[in-house]
């Protein structure tokens, strides 16, 4: 091969990663203000991803001897990190407390599709959990829930053939459990007040809309709000849990924070992503929070059950 063409095939090639790391800016860009737009919407929920593909830019930059173009990747990598690493740090450490009672609570999407319910139930007695919380429970999976029924006294089941269905089984006494009002033409959420041996709990398991659309994704914005609202006034500590379909950097999540001063169990363990089943390349959309008078820790995510969430699992206990 000619020195020419060596030298034009050189320049394609340069040409392209350049296009690919613009784009990438671009979409980047673009997932911190969303607006109305359900991709941008959608794409702010992968900054870890957005900076792993900052940083391969930035080392085939590198490889190329593009210092200059390099450079600009790793400051855009460091920028969508930013947000994904403090959440590998805990804010503070649980203190040993031999005499509180924690709670632990198990919460999985089974996913409706999902003809594994052997998988779901082998798990759960696995890890012994004492609070159940499921999503997308439709008839063909309630009739196969029985055995949790059996080892769980207290239940309240809200079964939908349209990926709304949801499922509470507890040992822990539970009260008051009914449909947690939220705007949209189904509930997406229940409500139960938990007798913990430290002090009451309300529980809230929660499943707002899928974010596949513009307009879905307005009516899980104001699903959430109704939470976050609900969540502000409330006098009990509070438990939130379930698949919230939004990631901790999801416009919509901030207010769950900043507004209703939920804690999420997850901080300190990781980003540990749940939604799709493919490891860590998937996103973390399935949660447990806890209101200021709820303290949270052990968060985990469990093996896959055959959905398309791997479930999670963690304690909490009230103050």
């Amino acid at each position: 091969m000619s020195k020419a063409r060596i030298a034009a095939t050189s320049a394609g090639r340069d040409r392209t990663l350049s296009a690919l790391a613009v784009a990438l800016a671009l979409a980047y860009a673009g997932a911190q203000f969303p607006g109305p737009f359900a991709v941008l919407d959608n794409l702010s929920n992968f900054p870890a991803h957005f900076g792993a593909a900052f940083l391969a830019c930035a080392a085939l930059f590198a490889w190329r001897r593009r210092a200059l173009p390099a450079l600009a990747c790793g400051a855009l990598a460091a920028l969508a990190l930013a947000s994904v690493v403090p959440w590998y740090f805990a804010a503070q450490a649980t203190p040993a407390d031999p005499a509180r009672s924690w709670v632990r609570l198990f919460v999985s999407n089974v996913y409706s599709g999902n003809r594994h319910p052997r998988r779901l139930l082998a798990l759960v007695r696995k890890e012994n959990p004492d609070v159940i919380g499921l999503i997308e429970v439709d008839s063909w999976w309630l009739r196969r829930l029985k055995p949790l029924r059996e080892a769980y006294p207290y239940h309240y089941e809200v079964p939908d053939e349209h990926y709304a269905g949801l499922a509470l089984y507890s040992r822990v006494p539970i009260e008051d459990v009914r449909p947690f009002a939220l705007p949209g033409e189904r509930s997406h959420a229940i409500a139960a007040t938990l007798r913990c041996a430290d002090g009451d709990v309300e529980l809230v398991l929660a499943h707002p809309m899928s974010p596949i659309g513009a307009e879905y994704i307005a009516k899980r914005n104001a699903q959430v709000a109704a939470i976050v609202r609900d969540a502000g006034v409330a006098r009990t500590p509070l438990v939130l849990a379930g698949d919230l379909n939004l990631t901790m950097w999801n416009d919509a999540y901030r207010p769950l924070e900043d507004v209703a001063k939920l804690s999420n169990a997850r901080q300190g363990h990781g980003i540990r992503p749940t939604w799709p089943a493919l490891g860590p390349f998937g996103v973390p959309i399935d949660h447990v929070l806890g209101s200021p008078g709820v303290r949270l820790r052990n968060f985990r995510v469990l093996p896959g059950i055959g959905s398309d969430h791997f479930p999670v699992i963690a304690e909490f206990s009230a103050r």
